[in-house]
């Protein structure tokens, strides 16, 4: 009898750790329908790609969509479908997207919000109020969201700002003041760079504010180029910035714009500490968007800008030697991509993802392989525009 009774407790015991384990490893949701576009990767390295659809502004139509690697799903507006009690969705216009320790940060700039979601199955945790809040970067206790703090485009010259946020209780515990329209942010070395772009003002801005987290005081700026935009860091005391460069506008006689560059969009090495300070540039590399994946700085651009011409350009530059490859998308089967307005890289495998804004409709996620090969694509939402893989 005692044998027996043994028996059924471990069932019952085995049992239950079972059932814990299918709740530990079963999300929320994992029954959300998609449209398959891809081979499942259920031995890949992760378990989801996060896309964020920036939406028209004043329009109210940002949505989140993820592709699960498992089973080759892509799911459109997973943020309305897990959370059908946030009457408004997701917001307007999602500007940023970062994965932090199993936390989704979304920053929405016309909202004038950073939602938190359970990465697992996003859910919201918390909806925090940043004023005009544009990028987002993260330290071990903190994240932090630059600011346009209220400038108006057109109107007098307003100061831009820093936002900390407390990870613990999702709390803004402190704010200092940058340059003019500050775009990216990166942590490196206990320091916090902003990169400045003025893009409201007649005469842009050309510096990153260089912020000591240990005092969260600006200590110094860095010049660098015309309206500044992306930045990476690269772990070996360099920081990494972007510029837009500098255009005009003009129509033609049948109405549409054309723009004229006066000065190309380049990208820009910089260390603050060394001494003396350096700022390098990055030959012939044009940055409309970009990212780092392991050794590499990824960037799409157009080669052409200066000449009026269209040659969409796959930068890969190293970040150890600035070696640059170039390689045209016209040449590959990424010529497909119209607008490329957002990039992403899976350092394990070479993949590649490319966000392609219609601007009129729905756009489209891309999935290549390291030599531009053609892997799946998917539709997505209205401007996807920024990616992270969980």
């Amino acid at each position: 009898m005692k044998k027996q009774a043994l028996l059924v407790f471990s069932a019952v015991v085995l049992a239950m750790v079972a059932g814990c384990q299918k709740d530990e490893t079963t999300s929320r949701d994992a029954d959300l329908a998609g449209v398959n576009v891809a081979v499942g990767e259920k031995k890949g390295a992760f378990s989801k790609l996060f896309v964020l659809n920036e939406g028209n502004f004043q329009k109210n139509n940002s949505t989140l969509d993820f592709l699960r690697f498992s089973d080759g799903n892509y799911v459109s507006d997973a943020f309305g479908s897990m959370n059908p009690a946030v009457v408004q969705g997701l917001g307007d216009t999602g500007n940023d997207l970062a994965l932090n320790n199993g936390k989704l940060w979304l920053v929405m700039n016309g909202s004038g919000y950073v939602h938190v979601l359970d990465a697992k199955d996003e859910t919201l945790l918390a909806s925090v109020a940043v004023p005009d809040p544009r990028y987002i970067a993260f330290d071990n206790s903190h994240a932090y969201v630059s600011s346009y703090a209220g400038a108006i485009y057109g109107g007098d010259e307003v100061k831009g700002k820093v936002y900390r946020i407390d990870l613990k209780t999702y709390k803004v515990d402190g704010e200092v003041e940058v340059g003019s329209q500050p775009e990216g942010v990166v942590v490196s070395d206990n320091s916090l760079y902003v990169a400045n772009s003025g893009g409201y003002n007649y005469v842009h801005e050309k510096t990153v504010s260089v912020i000591d987290l240990s005092t969260f005081k600006v200590v110094g700026t860095l010049e660098v180029a015309s309206n500044l935009h992306y930045m990476a860091a690269d772990g070996q005391g360099h920081i990494w910035v972007s510029s837009y460069g500098e255009s005009s506008w003009s129509q033609d006689s049948e109405g549409n714009w054309i723009q004229s560059m006066s000065e190309p969009m380049g990208l820009y090495r910089a260390s603050y500490y060394s001494m003396p300070r350096v700022v390098q540039a990055v030959k012939d590399v044009h940055v409309s968007c970009m990212t780092k994946a392991g050794e590499y700085i990824y960037a799409i651009g157009n080669a052409a800008e200066m000449t009026g011409g269209y040659d969409n350009t796959l930068y890969k530059i190293g970040i150890r030697d600035m070696s640059v490859t170039a390689t045209s998308l016209s040449k590959t089967d990424a010529a497909k991509v119209g607008n490329p307005y957002g990039i992403c890289v899976a350092y394990e495998t070479g993949d590649i993802y490319i966000a392609d804004a219609d601007y009129t409709g729905p756009g489209k996620v891309w999935c290549f392989t390291k030599d531009l090969k053609e892997k799946w694509s998917a539709v997505a939402g209205m401007l996807p525009a920024h990616m992270a893989l969980y």
